[in-house]
């Protein structure tokens, strides 16, 4: 497809040239010199994090048998096949269609659907697979929405090319290298999913020394963000997972859904202010696949710094996370771990004491 225009995305702005500027090379030409890395990477949440809706790996699971129901009438039927997905919805005697363009997020607990609807707007779908029910449910940031006609029932609209950049955010997130507008301006990420360069940046200066023998040269010509200090990695994350630089008056750390913002809340932890060592990747394989259900690899974390014998005033020496970082569940389906670690009172998920 003929390339119009590149949108090369920097946090939260978006500027427009004629050409690709930056030396992406993408996860196979990395994978050559780094097949380890690359297999791991592979199995993780962000490699997957976008997808052709027919090439993600939950499309079995996404056709509907039972039509999906919203107030006051509207009827939804979810159509996965080898032509990919769609979405058909009636309302009385009216009915519209969208072919859904791309599945945002991996599965691990939820899907959402997007779909391009003309040159100037992209849906959000109004339902998102849960894949821990096997069930759909509102989209985040849906549920309090009303609909009086079938087009506000679908979902959200926002324009392509919006200042306020929404879509091309999401994409930016979910994607790697510079997006394009493609024929009809169409979004055209560079790489689906989050991979090699979306952290390590564009690596065509360090291929190119490498392939030429030049090590000590290659080395220096990519990002390597395990060498980050603390702050400056948490700010590396937060691109996406949302930086911590907001005032604290400025979040209701009692919103459920903020808690998905990890960096939000890990700043606010005396772990992390007072080792000055404390990262995302002090807990969490940069490559790897995010472990669920293996306290033990956690509890060696926090055992790198707190004495098991000193530690724990309940008098507990595992499975630190569950009483220090409890689980917050916005809505069926969805649970995000509180990374404002700390001592909790009886029965609050929030704020430690």
């Amino acid at each position: 497809m003929r390339r119009v225009a590149t949108i090369v995305l920097f946090g939260l702005f978006a500027s427009v040239s004629g050409a690709d500027e930056l030396a992406f090379v993408g996860r196979a030409v990395c994978a050559g010199c780094h097949a380890g890395q690359a297999r791991l990477q592979a199995g993780s949440g962000h490699f997957a994090a976008l997808r052709r809706p027919g090439e993600h790996r939950l499309a079995g699971r996404f056709g509907t048998a039972e039509p999906l129901t919203r107030a006051p009438g509207f009827r939804f039927r979810v159509e996965s096949g080898e032509d990919g997905v769609a979405v058909e919805a009636t309302f009385g005697e009216m009915a519209r269609r969208n072919v859904v363009d791309w599945a945002f997020g991996a599965g691990d607990q939820a899907v959402t659907f997007v779909s391009r609807v003309d040159e100037q707007w992209y849906l959000e779908h109004y339902w998102t697979f849960y894949s821990t029910t096997g069930r759909y449910g509102p989209t985040p940031g849906h549920q309090m929405t009303e609909a009086d006609d079938l087009g506000q029932a679908l979902g959200v609209m926002y324009r392509t090319l919006s200042p306020q950049t929404e879509i091309l955010r999401c994409f930016r997130c979910h994607s790697t290298g510079p997006l394009a507008l493609g024929e009809g301006f169409a979004i055209e990420p560079s790489e689906a999913g989050v991979q090699c360069e979306t952290c390590h940046g564009a690596g065509g200066e360090h291929a190119a020394l490498a392939a030429a023998g030049k090590l000590d040269a290659a080395r220096p010509a990519i990002a390597n963000p395990g060498r980050l200090a603390p702050d400056a990695l948490l700010e590396a994350c937060g691109q996406c997972h949302r930086p911590p630089a907001q005032q604290p008056s400025e979040i209701d750390y009692r919103d459920p859904w903020n808690v998905r913002h990890q960096p939000l809340y890990l700043v606010r932890s005396a772990c992390y202010r007072e080792s000055g060592a404390l990262t995302c990747m002090s807990c969490h394989d940069a490559h790897g696949a995010l472990v669920r259900n293996d306290p033990g690899r956690y509890d060696a974390a926090c055992k790198s710094c707190h004495a098991t014998e000193t530690a724990c005033g309940a008098g507990k020496t595992a499975d630190c996370a569950r009483c220090h970082m409890p689980k917050v569940e916005p809505q069926e389906g969805l649970r995000f771990t509180n990374h404002w670690i700390g001592v909790f009172p009886a029965g609050e998920v929030y704020l430690p004491r």
